[in-house]
C-alpha cells in the first residue's frame, strides 16, 4: 500500500485556485448579469406603448421647449394622427399638419431623441412655420410612443423608416415636394445616416442636426453614468455582441461621421457648449467629412440638446438663414 504524503502548503495551495476558480466564475456570472441588464436597458422599449395618446395634465413651460409643447397640445386638433409600414412590417405613427395652402409642396419631418415624446420637436416645428409655408410632420421613432417595435436601434433602423416616411410625404404632395428634416440627438443621427445612403430621396432640400452622437457609444455611456452611476465601458464589447446575436446587426455601423462624406445635401449643425453626453468634438467630426454645403453653430453655455433654450434669437436666425441658402440652392439647380 503506496501512502501518498501532500504538504499543508500544497493542500493550502489547492484550495487558493478552487477559490480564484470560483471567485473568477462568480466575477464572469455579474459581468454577464450586469452586461445583460445595460443592454436590455439601452436598446428595448423602456415603456409599453399607450394604447391612447394623452395630453400631459402638466407642462414645464420654462423654456422654449416647454411652451412649444403647450403649443402643440394647444393645437393637437391640427394635427391628424397617420400611419406607414416601416420595411419590417413594424406600424409607425406620426402627426400630420397639412398646410392652410394646398398648392404648397414645403414638407418639414421632425425627429425626436432617444426616450423623448415626439411633441419635444413641437417648439421646432413652430420655428419652422413662422419662416416658410409648409406642411409638417412629427414622426414616432420605433418603440417610441405610438409607434410599434420592441427595441430602438439608435438610428439605424430609423434611417430606413426615414425613406418611408418621405414615400409617405412624396405621395401627399407629388414628386416634386421640397422636404427638410430636422432631429436632435437619435432624430439628427437618424437624418444624417439616411442622407449617406446612395438611395436617399433627392427631395430632401437640406437636414438640420442639433446635438448629434457620431457612434452609439457616447450614449450609451452617458446611460450608465446616469442611470447606474458607474463607468459602463467595460462591457460595451459584449453590448456589442448581444445586439449582433439577437438584432443581427453591427451598432458600430451607428457611426454617421464615418460616411458623411457621402451626403450631398446641406446640413445645419447645433451643439451645446458644454454637452456632457455627447461632447461637441461629435459634430466637429461629422462636420469635417461632409462636402456639402454645411454650417455648424457651437452654443456657449448650452448643455445636451439646449441650444435653442440658451440661445433662441441665434438659433431662429440661423435656421431661417439655412432655408432661404436651401431655397437658393435649388433655384440655382432649377428645382423651383
Amino acid at each position: 500500500m503506496i501512502v501518498l504524503k501532500i504538504s499543508a502548503l500544497t493542500i493550502y495551495i489547492l484550495i487558493a485556485i478552487v477559490l480564484l476558480i470560483l471567485l473568477a466564475g462568480c466575477l464572469v456570472i455579474i459581468y454577464i448579469a450586469l452586461g445583460n441588464r445595460f443592454f436590455a436597458q439601452a436598446f428595448y422599449r423602456t415603456e409599453p406603448m399607450p394604447t391612447v395618446d394623452r395630453s400631459p395634465q402638466k407642462i414645464d413651460q420654462s423654456d422654449v421647449i416647454g411652451r412649444g409643447r403647450n403649443w402643440f397640445y394647444t393645437n393637437r386638433m391640427e394635427f391628424l394622427n397617420v400611419r406607414v409600414t416601416a420595411f419590417d412590417g413594424i406600424k409607425l405613427q406620426g402627426y400630420y399638419r397639412p398646410s392652410s395652402d394646398r398648392e404648397c409642396r414645403n414638407v418639414v419631418i421632425l425627429l425626436h431623441g432617444y426616450n423623448e415624446h415626439p411633441s419635444m420637436v413641437s417648439a421646432y416645428a413652430k420655428l419652422i412655420m413662422t419662416k416658410i409655408q409648409c406642411h409638417v410632420l412629427i414622426i414616432h421613432q420605433r418603440a417610441h410612443c405610438m409607434s410599434g417595435g420592441k427595441f430602438t436601434s439608435y438610428g439605424l433602423c430609423e434611417s430606413v423608416d426615414l425613406g418611408v416616411w418621405i414615400n409617405f410625404c412624396k405621395r401627399q404632395h407629388g414628386d416634386n415636394a421640397r422636404i427638410f428634416i430636422f432631429g436632435r440627438c437619435m432624430g439628427a443621427v437618424t437624418a444624417l445616416l439616411a442622407a449617406e445612403q446612395d438611395d436617399f430621396s433627392e427631395n430632401v432640400a437640406g437636414i438640420i442636426a442639433d446635438s448629434p452622437y457620431d457612434k452609439f457609444e457616447r450614449p450609451f455611456l452617458d446611460l450608465g453614468r446616469r442611470r447606474y452611476k458607474v463607468d459602463c465601458s467595460i462591457f460595451y464589447k459584449w453590448i456589442k455582441r448581444c445586439v449582433a446575436l439577437r438584432f443581427n446587426f453591427d451598432i458600430d455601423k451607428c457611426d454617421c461621421a464615418l460616411g458623411a462624406d457621402r451626403i450631398k445635401v446641406p446640413v445645419l449643425l447645433f451643439h451645446g457648449e458644454k454637452d456632457h453626453v455627447v461632447n461637441p468634438d461629435a459634430s466637429k467630426k461629422i462636420y469635417d467629412r461632409i462636402r456639402s454645403p454645411k454650417r455648424m453653430i457651437i452654443v456657449e453655455n448650452a448643455d445636451h440638446m439646449e441650444s435653442y433654450a440658451k440661445a433662441p434669437a441665434l438659433y431662429e436666425k440661423e435656421v431661417e438663414n439655412f432655408i432661404e441658402q436651401c431655397v437658393i440652392r435649388l433655384v440655382k439647380l432649377g428645382r423651383m
